[in-house]
C-alpha cells in the first residue's frame, strides 16, 4: 500500500497542471484523489505532505516556492478546508472574503511560478493528459463529424421539453438552436428565474471520443461568449453550460471537464 508521500509524490504533478493551466478554476480535493486512484477520507494528511515535500525542498535550494495545497476547495466552502492552517498561520479565523482573497493571491502565485525545475528536483514527469500526438490527431479530426443524427436531435427535444431530467427548474423559456452572438448555435437553452441562463451542449452515444472532447472545448467557448453577451445586452443574469452526453466520458475527457470546471452529465438516457 502506498504511502501519504508516494500519493502526494503523485498528486504534485496533478496540482502544477492546475497551477499552470486552470489555476483560476475550482478543483476538489475529490478531484485530486481521482485524479490518481487515491480512495480515502485522509486526504488532509496527504496535502500536509505535499507542503512538507515543497518546504524540504525549498529549504534545500534557497528558492521560495508557491504552495500548491490552495488551489484544492472542499465542496461545501468552495474554499480550503481550515487545514490550510498547516500552510497559512490563523487562515481558519479569516472571514470568507478574506480566505477568497488570499487564496486568489496564492493561486496566481502558484499559476506564474516556473515549476520545471521543482518537478525534474524531485524526479517527477509532468501530468499531461493528452500526449503530443493526442493533440493532433484530435485537430485534425475535428472536423466532419457533422449532420444531426435522430438520437441528437431527439435528446435535444426532450431535454427541452423536459429540463426536469437533467435537474433544471423554474424555466421560463425553453429552446432549441438558440443562436449566440458569436454565431455559435446552442443545442438547448434556457433561461430560468433568478435570473439564470442555462446553455445545453448534446452528445449522442454514437459521438467518438474526439468528438467528446470537442464538446468540452465548445462548452468553454460557449460559457465565455454567454458572459460577454452581458456586456452587449447590458444583461443581469449568471450564465451556465452543461454537456450531456448518452455516452460515458473518458477518463481523458473526465480529468480534462474536471480541470476546465465543466458541468456534465454521461449515460443520459429518456423514454422512446
Amino acid at each position: 500500500m502506498a504511502t501519504n508521500k508516494e500519493w502526494a509524490l503523485r498528486m504534485i504533478p496533478i496540482l502544477v497542471r492546475w497551477a499552470q493551466g486552470a489555476w483560476d478554476k475550482p478543483h476538489y480535493y475529490s478531484d485530486l484523489t481521482a485524479a490518481v486512484g487515491h480512495k480515502t477520507n485522509q486526504i488532509g494528511n496527504v496535502m500536509g505532505t505535499i507542503q512538507d515535500i515543497i518546504d524540504d525542498l525549498q529549504k534545500k535550494s534557497g528558492k521560495k516556492i508557491p504552495t500548491l495545497n490552495c488551489l484544492v476547495f472542499s465542496k461545501s466552502s468552495d474554499l480550503p478546508s481550515d487545514g490550510f492552517d498547516y500552510v497559512i498561520k490563523n487562515y481558519s479565523k479569516l472571514s470568507p472574503d478574506s480566505k477568497k482573497g488570499e487564496v486568489r493571491k496564492l493561486n496566481l502565485q502558484a499559476h506564474l511560478y516556473d515549476w520545471e525545475w521543482v518537478l525534474d528536483s524531485l524526479g517527477l514527469q509532468p501530468a499531461k493528459i493528452f500526449s503530443t500526438d493526442d493533440l493532433s490527431k484530435l485537430k485534425s479530426s475535428s472536423h466532419g463529424f457533422g449532420g444531426e443524427g435522430k438520437e441528437h436531435k431527439s435528446i435535444k427535444d426532450y431535454i427541452c421539453s423536459h429540463p426536469e431530467s437533467i435537474g433544471i427548474k423554474k424555466v421560463t423559456s425553453a429552446r432549441t438552436e438558440y443562436d449566440l452572438l458569436s454565431g455559435d448555435r446552442l443545442d438547448v437553452f434556457f433561461e430560468c428565474k433568478g435570473n439564470k441562463h442555462i446553455a445545453i451542449e448534446v452528445k449522442p452515444s454514437s459521438s467518438p471520443e474526439y468528438d467528446i472532447t470537442r464538446g468540452i472545448f465548445q462548452c468553454v467557448k460557449y460559457q465565455a461568449v454567454m458572459d460577454a453577451a452581458r456586456v452587449a445586452d447590458y444583461g443581469n443574469y449568471n450564465n451556465e453550460v452543461i454537456l450531456v452526453m448518452a455516452g460515458i466520458m473518458s477518463v481523458k475527457n473526465r480529468q480534462l471537464a474536471n480541470d476546465l470546471a465543466i458541468n456534465y452529465i454521461e449515460n443520459f438516457t429518456f423514454p422512446g
